[in-house]
Formats: structure tokens, C-alpha cells, sequence
């Protein structure tokens, strides 16, 4: 999904102008993400390539807050799903291939050999800690985030891990 990512940030595309969008998977997200073609309860986002690329195309980002029952039956969303379609291409591995059609003939053809957080092509600090902030605020208290971050980031001048627990410690 990172491609789909990028066009939007990159091309901010209207969603609602898309005629057609198409998918070349791999098999491991093949298996993993096609189990549910219009997911119906936000769960099943997780497990929808369709929903997975709607949503970074139209948000420019998955995080996991995203996948509530009102989003995976948001409107513009599930129009978007129903112009998707996947291929599985036992070649590409972990990458993808993306293919989007606007109405006005603009296109977005796109290849990922690996995927960001692959060793290949690796995430940045301020990436991973971009994600991090993201699912860590479904679990720890959010002023807590960034101070546990800079604290994870300079991690070799910790001499008591408990300052690292401590900040991962509901009320």
C-alpha cells in the first residue's frame, strides 16, 4: 500500500474521480489480505487488500484507529473498493504493482520491489516513530509518546529501563 500512499501524497488525487484501480499482489498478501472483498465491520479492514488500497489512496495513510465499522462502510470508500482489482503475481514477493485510472485519463502506474520496513528499503527513525505514535495511542497515555520515543531513541544512555516502563503505564 505504500504506492497507493504516495500518489496520494504526491498527486492528491480525487477519489471520486477514480475509474479504475488495479492491483499485481504477491502471494503473502494474497493470502493475508483477501480474505474480505467489502470488509463490513472494521476488522475486516485488516484483511481487505480492496479496503487496505482505498484507504491509502484516499487518506494517504493506514494506521490502525482506521479500522473502525464506519470507515470500512464509508461511502466513498466502498465506491472505491468496487472499482479495484487484484491479480496475484507469485513474482513480486513482499513488493506490489498498483495501475490507477482517472476519469479525465490521468494515470498512476507504480512498482514496489520491497516494501517500506523491508531490510531493502528500510524505515527512518521518524517513520517508525511516525507508526508508533499512531498504535501507541490506543494503549499508553499520549503525553507520554514523544517523551518515550526520544528516551527509546537514545536508549544506549538509559541506565534504568524503568524509565522506559514507567511511560508505558496507564494512569
Amino acid at each position: 500500500m505504500n504506492l497507493l500512499e504516495e500518489i496520494r501524497i504526491r498527486e492528491n488525487p480525487n477519489i471520486d474521480d477514480v475509474e479504475e484501480m488495479k492491483l499485481e499482489i504477491g502471494p503473502v498478501a494474497s493470502t493475508a489480505a483477501s480474505m474480505y472483498k467489502e470488509p463490513k465491520i472494521g476488522v475486516q479492514g485488516k484483511f481487505s487488500v480492496w479496503f487496505l488500497a482505498a484507504l491509502a489512496l484516499a487518506e494517504g495513510n493506514i494506521t490502525v484507529d482506521k479500522f473502525t465499522d464506519e470507515k470500512v462502510n464509508d461511502p466513498r470508500l466502498v465506491n472505491l473498493i468496487r472499482k479495484t482489482t487484484t491479480k496475484l503475481d507469485p513474482r513480486i514477493g513482499f513488493g506490489a504493482r498498483v495501475y490507477v485510472k482517472m476519469k479525465d485519463g490521468t494515470q498512476y502506474n507504480e512498482f514496489l520491489a520491497k516494501p517500506k520496513g523491508d531490510p531493502d528499503n528500510p524505515l527512518t527513525f521518524e517513520e517508525l516513530a511516525t507508526k508508533f505514535r499512531y498504535a501507541a495511542k490506543l494503549a499508553i497515555p499520549e503525553e507520554n509518546i514523544d517523551v518515550l520515543i526520544e528516551k527509546i531513541k537514545g536508549l544506549e544512555r538509559i541506565s534504568d529501563i524503568n524509565e522506559i516502563v514507567q511511560l508505558t503505564v496507564k494512569g
